[in-house]
């Protein structure tokens, strides 16, 4: 169990001696990092941090992140899926990899790509805008068990975020109105001009709204944010409910173990730097790394487990 704010490794990071880096042969001098959302959003921030952080470890190669939104990332995943497996293309993602797939929005899922490193979790918050039905989980559960479809909740479709809320829709016995939203800073506007009524949101992108603009409902997590403390978890009210927002690095597939296991190293020093804890502390993520073993072992889990789920939802729909 890592706690709230940082994992074991991050508190390790002042006793462990600088890693030492094989040689690999690259055919460029700077790697694109695919975002497949917009600037703005959770991803895109975690990204620049880890990113900058390489750069600055880094003698041989040098990262820029490049955002290509659309379908919920699956815009991203094509490009990286047809790029070459020589180094030079990452993307930095998260499990809508495997939704997406399970729900039939896109053809491939994680195993398409080479696991290189999970670097965070970031747990959901639930939040609404402000309106004169509800303020509290309890209060939108018994108004959208009264009124069947008219709290509108914006999800990604396709993503992680989309596959939460058909879970959260189904743990609460309530029926809500998703509309599609290309990521979270989208959603978060939408929520503002009261266009939705319920989201899923994050500490980075929507802090500043919470308690203001917007009214958090509940933190998805084990316990309560430190930075968030007022805000009841899930199962404070009563929903046996967890979950969040993995992110991490993938390649191509076919991309060489070495070059792999090179950049795994990378990452892997880039998460103990003080500049990403403390900026992963501020937006509440907990920091989580996992090498190219572990993180493929993550994705296999998830998606025995997704896989599962998404028959239970009635939403299984792989297209092969």
């Amino acid at each position: 169990m890592y706690s709230l704010r940082t994992s074991a490794l991050a508190l390790a990071c002042c006793t462990l001696p600088a890693a030492g880096y094989a040689a690999v042969d690259l055919e460029c001098s700077t790697a694109r990092v695919l975002v497949g959302f917009p600037p703005g959003g959770g991803t895109d921030f975690q990204a620049r941090v880890v990113v900058d952080a390489i750069n600055e470890i880094s003698e041989d190669i040098h990262l820029q992140v490049v955002n290509l939104s659309g379908q919920s990332g699956n815009r991203a995943a094509r490009e990286v899926i047809d790029a070459e497996p020589d180094g030079c293309t990452l993307f930095f993602h998260h499990a809508a990899l495997l939704s997406s797939y399970l729900t039939g929005r896109a053809e491939t899922s994680w195993d398409a790509f080479a696991p290189v490193s999970m670097v965070s979790f970031e747990p959901a918050i639930y939040a609404a805008s402000r309106n004169d039905n509800f303020s509290s989980l309890s209060e939108m559960v018994e108004y959208a068990s009264a009124n069947p479809g008219e709290i509108t909740a914006a999800v990604s479709v396709g993503s992680d975020s989309h596959f939460f809320a058909l879970q959260l829709q189904d743990l609460l016995g309530v029926e809500l109105n998703l509309v599609g939203y290309n990521g979270e800073a989208e959603r978060v506007t939408a929520m503002l001009s009261n266009v939705i009524q319920f989201a899923q949101v994050t500490e980075q992108t929507a802090s500043q709204y919470l308690g203001n603009e917007l009214v958090p409902l509940t933190y998805a997590y084990d316990e309560r944010s430190e930075s968030l403390p007022n805000v009841p978890t899930a199962r404070e009210a009563g929903y046996d409910f967890v979950a969040g927002t993995t992110r991490g690095f993938l390649m191509p597939e076919g991309t060489p173990s070495e070059v792999v296991e090179h950049y795994a190293q990378l990452i892997e020093q880039s998460m103990q730097s003080e500049s990403v804890r403390e900026a992963f502390d501020r937006s509440g993520t907990i920091v989580d790394y996992r090498g190219p073993a572990e993180y493929t072992a993550w994705w296999q889990e998830t998606a025995k487990a997704w896989e599962e789920l998404a028959i239970k939802l009635g939403i299984f729909q792989p297209r092969d």
